[in-house]
């Protein structure tokens, strides 16, 4: 039998890879021997015509044991591949509950706007909050400007904060920019008639281009306690954010 029927023969079987090995060995068996219901039987079938070619090597390849061999490595491929699929769907699922990790040691060192009695400072004291996420230190609301609006760090340039131009916009930025490892210091309004706050999460995400701020996690400067955002407040509709550049 020559090598194309031959590979036809075993493609028949089922087992693809093993019929490309056999195929590509130099072997030459009647088509009794070839049928692939028997591994055995190819394998003494080859043996023996390998014995009485004049190619024959005692070191010639077993192309049944090759092509078992391809078969192995393929499964262990696919099984890398299921897993690796599986493990990318695990952490898109996740990615609809997050929440950057922090001390709460640390923004008790900061304080708040009741603890300090600084009432204006909510922008800066929100800052602080999110560079002790960030770095994991805790520095003074005053080192932002306390009530003066100028943290360059937390804005771009010497500005003090920018707009995205839409709520849907900043929500959107919000969480990509926690997604990447960083909090977002919003503006709002609620029980004062402006407020900043910190996003360093976000809860119960279905599609992150339709964000309301019920879907983010906040330290609140008011009190420094971790809240629902949208339990408390609403956006104040300049779409306004501080984003460190750290």
């Amino acid at each position: 039998m020559n090598r194309t029927t031959r590979l036809r023969a075993l493609a028949a079987s089922g087992t693809a890879a093993l019929g490309l090995a056999l195929a590509l060995a130099p072997v030459s068996v009647s088509a009794a021997e070839a049928e692939p219901s028997a591994p055995f039987a190819l394998r003494t079938a080859w043996a023996q015509s390998a014995a009485g070619s004049p190619l024959a090597d005692a070191n010639a390849a077993d192309p049944v044991a090759d092509a078992l061999s391809s078969q192995s490595a393929l499964a262990r491929v696919a099984d890398e591949l299921s897993s690796a699929g599986t493990a990318l769907a695990d952490e898109r699922a996740c990615r609809t509950e997050f929440v950057l990790g922090y001390d709460p040691a640390l923004i008790a060192q900061i304080g708040s706007q009741s603890s300090t009695g600084h009432w204006i400072c909510c922008p800066s004291i929100a800052c602080a909050y999110g560079d002790a996420v960030i770095h994991g230190t805790a520095n003074p609301h005053e080192q932002y400007g306390c009530g003066c609006c100028t943290w360059p760090g937390w804005g771009g340039g010497n500005s003090s904060f920018r707009s995205l131009g839409s709520d849907a916009a900043l929500l959107r930025e919000a969480y990509d920019s926690i997604t990447a490892g960083k909090p977002t210091v919003v503006h709002v309004t609620g029980p004062t008639a402006e407020h900043w706050i910190c996003l360093i999460g976000y809860t119960g995400v279905e599609d992150p281009d339709s964000l309301s701020l019920g879907n983010f996690i906040a330290l609140d400067p008011t009190d420094g306690a971790q809240i629902n955002a949208g339990s408390r407040y609403q956006l104040y509709g300049d779409a306004c954010e501080h984003v460190s550049e750290a």
